[in-house]
Parts: C-alpha cells; structure tokens; sequence
C-alpha cells in the first residue's frame, strides 16, 4: 500500500472543489478529459458512483473516479499535472489493483485517447492489456488473478 491518503468526495459544495475544477479546465488535462456542467453533482450522489481526492501528506494531488457495474470497474485518474513524472500515477493504480477501496470488482476498464501517449504507457507498465479502440479511444483491460 502506497503512503497516499484518499478522501471520498461525498458534497457538491466541497471547499476543494474550485481547486480540483480549475485543475481539470487546464489546457494540458482538458484536452484528455472533459467534465460536463453537473459532473461533480454526478459523482457524489450516483450510485455506484465514487470519487476520490488524493493526497499525499496533507496535499492535494489528483483524483480518482470509479464506477462499478457487476464486477467490472471503470475508471479515470487525473494526477494534477505539477505531480506527474513522479511515479504517483503507478501507485495509485496499484491501490485500486490491491482493491484499497473494497469495491469487490474483477475487472478495471479504462478509455484512453489514442493520443495521450503518457497514459497508454502508465497503464501498460501496470498490466492493463489493449483490446479494442472506438474512435480515437483505447480501451485497456487489467483483470485480478483468480
């Protein structure tokens, strides 16, 4: 287990919430994820629904959001952009491999833009495997040993 401390989002008038929305308005993440208007409404009140902040020690670093159907588990990560390159993307997603959450899934889903070259790489060194592209999305699985 990394030395991350992870904090639900559970209010849509969270005191974070301009700091973590400003952060994906810059040009560098925006044009990798979009957030619609009501998104932060979505994340905390949908069911199955979660959405982490990451810090390390008392710092706000990134975000996770999970979504889980059956035993399938779709996700994003957005480590700020000040903070990559430092091997926090890799322990993250260690966590979430390791189930830190207790979300009882088999297999992680992630969709990453054919261009963020940056992340295919982070996902394949974590054992995501590529099976099919829809559009300009690469869509990798991992899937927990049995």
């Amino acid at each position: 287990m990394s030395n991350f401390i992870y904090k639900r989002l559970l209010f849509k008038d969270d005191t974070e919430l301009p700091y973590i929305s400003a952060n994906y308005q810059r040009p560098e993440v925006a044009r990798y994820i979009n957030i619609a208007d009501n998104y932060f409404d979505y994340v905390t009140v949908g069911k199955n629904v979660y959405f982490y902040k990451v810090y390390r020690s008392s710092k706000l670093i990134g975000t996770i959001h999970l979504e889980k159907q059956y035993k399938t588990l779709f996700m994003d990560i957005l480590v700020f952009p000040e903070y990559q390159k430092q091997g926090i993307g890799i322990s993250i997603l260690a966590d979430i491999q390791n189930d830190v959450f207790g979300l009882d899934y088999e297999i992680i889903e992630v969709a990453i833009d054919q261009t963020n070259v940056a992340s295919i790489k982070l996902f394949e060194k974590a054992g995501f495997v590529f099976v099919s592209q829809e559009d300009e999305l690469k869509n990798y699985v991992w899937q927990k040993e049995k």
